[in-house]
């Protein structure tokens, strides 16, 4: 073996100092990282993850990098992950003997890179499920690892550790959810997201202590070396010592000011601009973002009663047992005064994946197929289910992927796009088979749920009813409302919306009568003035089919009941689905299917839980037989006089979903401008805010080289002051442009720089480190004023850019491909050449 080769194998020695620190980095990037991972896992085995992860990484590295493994050091690394994944990350293989704990090493190798999908699909917290854990042990060894390579190399690598740092806590931002931590107040101050903050500040607190200390190891090491602690100018080395330590603790303040003043700039913009939420890379992939951006579905019930969709396939239903009563699309349990849709709260649970069923006293397999006519994100289905669905068509195994149950709600969606389901997918599933659940006696609140005061007619109607709040209360209020109410589901008669007319069956004998759509609160306070008003006409001893007077479809009839059901102190929400079986099972105007379902089969209906806790559904769909009367009370004119047909109206329903309370529109005209003004308003603060953030570092950096040149001008000792000015003069060359050897002595850098004075200037700067009499203050001065010469010259000789680009450059702090032959460089003492000769008795500036 060669001498070379023995060298090669020889083992480093590397700093205890180095060691130590680097070792205290790692325990702060373990600990902030848990931290910021706590939310998503909540689970004590993520301690267990980081730490191992941790530990066995900075071990690896540092062998790796004492015996001089090169590239075999990443070898070990994934060694090591394949030995520690299954215990740590995997730990549920461990449960099934050696052949389970092989397939885990498998599953934890795979979800090296499907496991961050997996981790953004399923509910917050995701706790030790399969193999969670594999993507946030993959991200505390790479950081550690990438930590402890940079930081053991020394030098200036070393401050460059703090960089991977951020990892851990990144991901805790990316792969958590969108919520952020409540706002917290301190005396006049609110901070916003306090718990996200801190995590941050803490990762820029202990970044800027690390590349302070980091980067004047060097610095300290050149004077331990250069001066003789025993020599007579011991006291002048610690004044030296003492210096540098100061300059070091200036950095490190230096540091922790960028970052208070970033922190500042957070506080002051976070309130303004944060919303109590932000956007995540989970909300890209989490349904609840999808279904959020879905149109209400009740708010488009009448598309499907037009001629484009009455008579359209839907989907059909087939089983070889009995069919569920119902199916239910969807469920909506948020009313905003305009629509209904799914409530965002926790109370009502989240869309998550459903591995597995229940266990269900009667069930069926049923099989649904889309058809041409329906496209969306809700899967028809009879909940509870005994087992995830079975998928079929070309996009099965996209299906299967994308489903999702809203268990609280009893809805499911599937989402491979934001499309959803279309003609040609397919699913069988085992479904309940139960009969309609019984409404409770008692409501599950002893007051009412909504602000009565808002909806005066309502409240109205209600105290005319003098029902009790119970469930038989309820049940006969939904019951009075549909008999007072007549079916109506379009606007005009004219073509494309008259078929529904054509479709009932003839004994029933209904009419046409215009009834305009949406479900907002003036609309349905306006089907409950039309009853409030017929009463009022009819009298005390009217017949009911006199009190006939609510125009409107399950749209409205589902709302209006829905919100009885709140006033009276119970739970509701809107189902739209469809009524499975014969002619008995559906109702008039809106009849059952048995196989194949179309836009005339789909109903809603409401269902109300008491305090029994059990949702009971109520049909709410008016009646079609009994047309609205007219009547007349002393001089006033009657409502519905009669029904005119006026060929050449050309009325039209409102868009889908929107309001049609323009009467309120006018007394708010100022607040509607305000309210128009406010995206712009937003968009300009916004930019703004980008531009100052983006103007910080221009603003920064000059501020900080004008500080570092003083501070070198004004150091305690002159040797300080001498070493301060060589570093001013590379520094101005290196931000210049001006490469540089990083070997070589003094002298030799000045004469690669061009400077005139190079020699004198090498000569003096080497005399105050090594000389052991040190050099007197007015050398210091007179070697600032030659340096301050040579520095003019080279900015004389640029043109305007290339000052101001040197002003800018962060060649000088390490960053770049600049080697400088700093004066921190442990580099040797010249012995003085004839041509130095000639130079050292001069004190004067040449």
């Amino acid at each position: 073996m060669s001498a070379v080769v023995r060298r090669r194998r020889r083992p480093r020695v590397i700093p205890v100092s180095l060691v130590a620190g680097a070792a205290l980095l790692t325990l702060a990037a373990v600990v902030l990282g848990g931290l910021a991972a706590e939310p998503i896992y909540m689970t004590g085995q993520l301690w267990w993850v980081v730490g191992a992860a941790g530990a066995g990484a900075f071990a690896t590295v540092l062998a790796g990098w004492r015996w001089r493994w090169g590239s075999l050091t990443i070898a070990a690394l994934i060694v090591l992950f394949v030995v520690l994944v299954v215990p740590l990350a995997v730990p549920s293989a461990l449960n099934g003997g050696a052949l389970a704990t092989l397939r885990g090493v498998g599953d934890g190798l795979a979800s090296v890179a499907l496991g961050w999908k997996q981790l953004l699909t399923l509910t917050l917290p995701v706790g030790s499920y399969q193999t969670v854990l594999v993507p946030l042990f993959v991200v505390m060894l790479v950081t550690v690892a990438s930590m402890g390579a940079l930081a053991l190399r020394g030098g200036r690598w070393a401050p460059f550790a703090a960089i991977p740092m951020m990892l851990p806590v990144l991901f805790g931002t990316i792969f958590g959810a969108s919520n952020v931590s409540d706002s917290v107040t301190l005396g006049s101050l609110e901070v916003a997201a306090p718990r996200e903050l801190a995590l941050w500040l803490g990762v820029f607190c202990v970044g800027a202590i690390w590349v302070a200390w980091s980067s004047g190891m060097a610095r300290r090491a050149a004077l331990r070396l250069g001066r003789d602690p025993m020599s007579d100018s011991t006291s002048n080395s610690r004044q030296g010592l003492g210096s540098v330590r100061r300059n070091a603790v200036v950095r490190a303040g230096v540091g922790v000011l960028l970052v208070c003043a970033a922190l500042v700039a957070g506080l002051t913009f976070v309130p303004v601009l944060d919303n109590g939420s932000r956007s995540v890379a989970r909300d890209a992939i989490d349904p609840e973002l999808v279904v959020r951006k879905q149109t209400s579905p009740l708010a488009g019930y009448r598309v499907w009663k037009r001629d484009a969709l009455l008579a359209t396939p839907v989907f059909s239903v087939s089983s070889s047992e009995q069919l569920p009563a119902r199916l239910r699309i969807a469920v909506l349990d948020r009313y905003d005064g305009v629509d209904f849709t799914v409530g965002d709260s926790v109370a009502v649970g989240r869309f998550s994946r459903y591995p597995s069923g229940e266990s269900l006293p009667k069930s069926s397999r049923v099989r649904v197929e889309i058809d041409e006519g329906y496209e969306g994100v809700w899967v028809p289905l009879a909940m509870p289910l005994g087992g995830p669905p079975s998928f079929g068509g070309n996009r099965a195994n996209k299906l299967a992927d994308s489903f999702y149950v809203n268990r609280d709600l009893g809805s499911a969606v599937a989402v491979p796009t934001t499309s959803g389901l279309r003609s040609g997918d397919s699913y069988s599933a085992n479904m309940a088979v139960v009969a309609d659940a019984k409404l409770g006696a008692n409501p599950a609140h002893p007051d009412p749920q909504i602000d009565v005061e808002s909806m005066p007619e309502l409240d109205r109607w209600l105290r005319v009813q003098q029902l009790p709040s119970t469930g038989e209360g309820l049940s006969d209020a939904v019951q009075r409302l549909r008999d007072r109410g007549y079916l109506s589901h379009s606007l005009t008669s004219e073509a494309g919306e008259r078929d529904w007319l054509t479709a009932l069956p003839k004994e029933y004998g209904t009419k046409f009568v215009p009834s305009p759509g949406g479900h907002s609160i003036a609309r349905i306070e306006q089907v409950f003035k039309q009853l409030n008003d017929q009463q009022q006409a009819a009298g005390e001893r009217a017949k009911e089919n006199m009190l006939v007077a609510g125009i409107g479809d399950d749209e409205q009839f589902a709302t209006a009941a829905a919100l009885i059901a709140r006033t009276m102190g119970f739970d509701s929400r809107v189902v739209l689905g469809v009524r499975l079986g014969g002619e008995d099972d559906g109702v008039p105007g809106v009849p059952a299917c048995q196989r194949e379902c179309t836009g005339d089969n789909i109903a809603a209906w409401v269902e109300a839980r008491g305090s029994d806790g059990v949702w009971a559904p109520l049909d709410v769909t008016p009646q079609v037989e009994i047309p609205p009367t007219t009547l007349e009370e002393g001089e006033l004119l009657p409502e519905y006089p009669s029904v005119p047909e006026e060929r050449d109206a050309t009325e039209s329903d409102p868009p889908v979903g929107t309001s049609d309370s323009e009467a309120t529109d006018t007394p708010n005209k100022n607040t509607d401008g305000l309210s128009a003004l406010w995206p712009i308003i937003r968009v300009i603060g916004l930019s703004l805010a980008t531009l100052l953030l983006i103007a910080l570092p221009l603003l920064f950096l000059p501020f900080v080289k004008r500080s570092r040149s003083r501070r070198r001008r004004g150091a305690a000792s002159a040797e300080i002051q001498t070493l301060g000015a060589w570093d001013e003069v590379i520094d101005l060359y290196a931000d210049t442009g001006m490469r540089v050897k990083r070997t070589g002595s003094r002298r030799e850098t000045a004469t690669q720089l061009g400077l005139e004075s190079g020699d004198w200037i090498a000569w003096t700067v080497d005399r105050a480190v090594y000389a052991p009499e040190g050099i007197r203050v007015e050398s210091a001065q007179q070697l600032w004023q030659v340096v301050d010469g040579e520095i003019a010259k080279r900015l004389s000789g640029l043109s305007g850019w290339k000052r101001l680009r040197a002003r800018y450059s962060l060649a000088s702090f390490g960053v770049g491909a600049f080697g400088r032959n700093r004066s921190t460089a442990s580099s040797k003492p010249q012995k003085p050449s004839p041509s130095n000769a000639r130079v050292k008795p001069m004190e004067t500036q040449p």
